[in-house]
């Protein structure tokens, strides 16, 4: 019998314990810290001074979704803010969440609140992969000034890779060209969607097309298989937020990963391609 109750008692004490380790390894917050607002990735980009960044914190528990949105330079006073969407980077979308009443009416400020994500207007699926955005209007720009798209790097399903170079040197044959530029590349294995935002500076003449091209590693050449072209401004510096589905046909997930794409700006001296970036996770 008294091995019986030490038997009985090592086994409550491994099933305590078992408990508190899943207790203690479990994290349902999920944070991200300098989100950008910019006019640039409003569609279509504004020509506006200002500026922002967001600080985002959901709670898995409570459900509940805290921000913290700070900006700057708005050309008016806000006459709108929301969280917008279902819309990955590129997309517009409706009004789910409704805060224009508390926000300061400045052109310079920062605001908190917090949302319940309730699985009608905000779904956490949603949420968690990156189809939510902040829009701030303007009465000089109604359909927002400066947006930022809600996404949560630290994810297992998220791939993120920031400042990939884009430059002259990785074009074939390289070009001779004062231009660079810079991408940043996210891709959710979830939604098979590749989101990038990409900026250049003192390209030799407005850009005449934009791609991603691949199959190909560095030092080769390959086709178009997504084209943006469209979405660039005519100047020889900007930028462009945007995404592409990773659809198994145009763009792979499996070439993607291992580096096979990349990122292609082509002006009038070099129709070819001016800067390239290769898309390296």
């Amino acid at each position: 019998m008294r091995n019986q109750w030490k038997s009985l008692a090592v086994i409550l004490l491994i099933g305590g314990l078992s408990g508190c380790t899943d207790h203690e390894l479990t994290n349902n917050v999920v944070s991200q810290s300098g989100l950008a607002l910019s006019p640039l990735q409003e569609v279509p980009q504004k020509n506006s001074p200002a500026t922002g960044t967001a600080t985002v914190s959901y709670d898995k528990t409570t459900r509940m979704l805290t921000y913290t949105l700070t900006w700057k330079d708005l050309t008016g006073n806000p006459v709108g803010s929301h969280i917008h969407g279902p819309a990955p980077r590129g997309t517009n979308a409706g009004i789910l969440h409704d805060f224009t009443a508390p926000l300061p009416k400045t052109t310079s400020g920062t605001f908190t609140n917090s949302v319940r994500v309730d699985g009608v207007n905000l779904k956490e699926e949603d949420l968690l992969n990156g189809l939510y955005y902040f829009n701030i209007h303007t009465p000089a720009n109604p359909g927002g000034e400066i947006r930022g798209q809600i996404e949560f790097y630290d994810q297992p399903f998220m791939v993120v890779k920031k400042g990939l170079p884009v430059e002259g040197s990785q074009e074939v044959p390289p070009r001779t060209t004062p231009a660079t530029g810079s991408v940043d590349v996210i891709y959710n294995k979830n939604t098979k969607r590749l989101s990038y935002f990409i900026t250049w500076k003192d390209l030799t003449g407005n850009p005449v097309g934009s791609h991603i091209h691949g199959t190909a590693p560095r030092g080769v050449n390959a086709g178009v298989q997504h084209d943006f072209t469209a979405l660039l401004p005519a100047a020889t510096s900007g930028a462009v937020s945007n995404s592409v589905l990773v659809d198994e046909v145009k763009i792979k997930e499996m070439e993607l990963l291992n580096g096979l794409y990349y990122f292609n700006i082509h002006t009038p001296t070099y129709p070819g391609g001016e800067i390239r970036g290769q898309i390296e996770f």
